[in-house]
């Protein structure tokens, strides 16, 4: 707190230096108006479409600096908004995603795409419940499985299991054999205390998808060995993983053989959103 108020002290005095050298300076000529006056023009433009697109090709970090500024430069873009929400999440910064989502649903509100960001940010807060509200406020101008499938996340997060899988099942309706739905669908079955059905679903997955995303074949595996199936499990694992953690995957799925243990933290590693 104390440096912080010496910051402000220091920042103070600089300005006030400020003040007094821009009372004694002399006069400017045209010319350096003309400069200062371009140069203060650059500053408030936004950012090319160009530039937008080519910030896609940096790290997170240089991302979140580029659509903070585009952001604090004009709060209603919504392209700014949710770049910049979306990019806090990735580097971990929650709750300011969470305040750049929810000012920008002011501006823009029921807005899919802000929700699920602001949904994704509460739950990375461990906060389900206003994840919940956020997707319920939510209004669709037509199918979007990843909205419920996310809102199915939020509901068993909060224990609630059975109002979760129908949402799963509202996101297959939409979008047929999806395996980060089914992947979902088959973790909240785990934690209702059905790990088979949840086997049957994941194979499932994996058997109607060409290309199978890692973290599925994962869940599969997580799911054979809470089972005590653990040489298929480790047989699993070995296709996306080193010896190393294929071992250390095999001595944390022993823990998880009892169902108390298998609460949503623990069994979340592999999820998919």
């Amino acid at each position: 707190m104390a440096t912080n108020s010496l910051s402000r002290l220091i920042l103070l005095s600089t300005s006030a230096l400020l003040l007094v050298s821009a009372c004694t300076k002399p006069p400017t000529s045209k010319e350096e108006e003309m400069m200062e006056a371009v140069a203060n023009e650059k500053q408030i433009l936004a950012a090319s479409a160009q530039e937008r697109q080519q910030i896609k090709h940096h790290d997170a970090f240089t991302q979140a600096k580029f659509w903070g500024d585009q952001f604090d430069l004009n709060p209603s873009d919504y392209e700014a908004a949710t770049e910049f929400a979306s990019v806090l999440r990735t580097i971990g910064s929650a709750e300011r995603a969470v305040d750049v989502a929810t000012q920008a649903l002011a501006l823009h509100p029921g807005d899919v795409e802000l929700s699920k960001t602001l949904a994704k940010a509460h739950m990375d807060a461990g906060r389900p419940d206003r994840a919940t509200t956020a997707l319920y406020n939510a209004t669709p101008e037509g199918d979007d499985w990843a909205l419920y499938s996310l809102y199915g996340v939020a509901l068993d997060q909060l224990g609630d299991h059975e109002k979760a899988q129908l949402r799963y099942v509202k996101a297959l309706d939409i979008s047929p054999d999806n395996q980060v739905v089914l992947a979902n669908y088959a973790l909240s079955l785990a934690l209702q205390g059905k790990p088979e059905d949840a086997e049957e679903k994941l194979r499932y997955a994996v058997e109607q998808n060409q290309f199978v995303d890692p973290r599925v074949r994962q869940n599969l595996a997580l799911i054979l060995g809470i089972q005590g199936k653990f040489d298929e499990a480790a047989e699993l694992s070995a296709i996306d993983l080193p010896p190393s953690m294929v071992q250390a995957n095999a001595e944390y799925y022993k823990k998880l053989l009892t169902p108390p243990s298998r609460s949503w933290n623990a069994l979340r590693r592999t999820q998919s959103e």
